[in-house]
């Protein structure tokens, strides 16, 4: 009978009374150990039996905590005699043993556990499956993205989040080009406060048509309307004052967030 092949990975599988069935069960362990999900990233021991305390790791790509893609080439490293070590890739691909895992951003490999002179027991601590989804990874890559129309950014309440770590580093916003924050606001009338009050408005539209005692027919202002625009004069002040004082309290907020100097 002849060779048929299975339906996702095309494993040989002979016939009936066939022979020369080893090549195809060969081939077949030599396909599912290429594998990414089987092979990469895999950990054994050295050699087999293991006459030393070294574990080797298949080389894989792994997923890294900006979202992007990350090649690990392969390779050994030695762990502590009559010891139970974990290795792992921390963020930058680097293989790495220890007693337990940290707490930043790691690639779980394998548990393994060392006798006197060679490894006892290798434990696979992969996760080949991961999540999916819209809301699977809360983040943008490095260089960039676009967020979901909808999107919210939660930041916390404690210590709080920060854009930008220095005046240097440059900002833009709704398409303008990004710049460095402004130069500080010198603000020698200080006193700032966040309400407007409403402004009373003294109109003085019409002509002065008071006349000086004891010199006749020259107009002169009399003492109404003196104080009338003395009040005119009071009101704009107040208000020029309560503006300047608004715009204190608007740039000290945004001196404050770092978004003016």
């Amino acid at each position: 009978m002849s060779t048929s092949y299975t339906t996702n990975l095309k494993l040989a599988k002979p016939g009936l009374g066939d022979r020369g069935w080893a090549a195809l069960r060969d081939g077949n362990v030599d396909k599912i150990d290429a594998l990414s999900p089987v092979g990469g990233l895999c950990v054994t021991a050295n050699e087999v039996p293991s006459i030393t305390l070294s574990v080797r790791v298949a080389a894989g790509k792994f997923q890294k905590a900006d979202g992007t893609v990350g090649t690990y080439g392969g390779g050994t490293i030695a762990v502590t005699s009559g010891q139970t070590s974990v290795l792992y890739l921390d963020g930058s691909g680097n293989l790495n043993a220890g007693t337990a895992y940290p707490a930043t951003s790691h690639i779980r490999l394998a548990t393994v556990v060392a006798g006197s002179t060679n490894i006892t027991s290798v434990t696979d601590d992969r996760v080949v499956c991961v999540v999916l989804g819209t809301d699977s990874q809360p983040f943008l890559p490095l260089a960039g993205g676009t967020l979901a129309d909808g999107a919210s950014v939660v930041v916390g309440t404690g210590t709080g989040t920060m854009i930008g770590t220095s005046s240097a580093q440059k900002l833009g916003f709704w398409g303008a080009t990004p710049t460095a924050r402004p130069t500080p606001y010198t603000q020698v009338y200080t006193t700032a406060d966040h309400t407007i009050s409403t402004y009373s408005a003294n109109v003085q539209s019409s002509a002065f048509t008071g006349i000086a005692s004891g010199v006749g027919g020259t107009p002169y202002a009399q003492l109404t309307d003196l104080n009338n625009l003395r009040v005119a004069y009071e009101n704009l002040r107040t208000f020029a004052e309560d503006v300047a004082q608004a715009l204190n309290a608007l740039i000290d907020d945004l001196q404050s967030m770092g978004l003016l100097g």
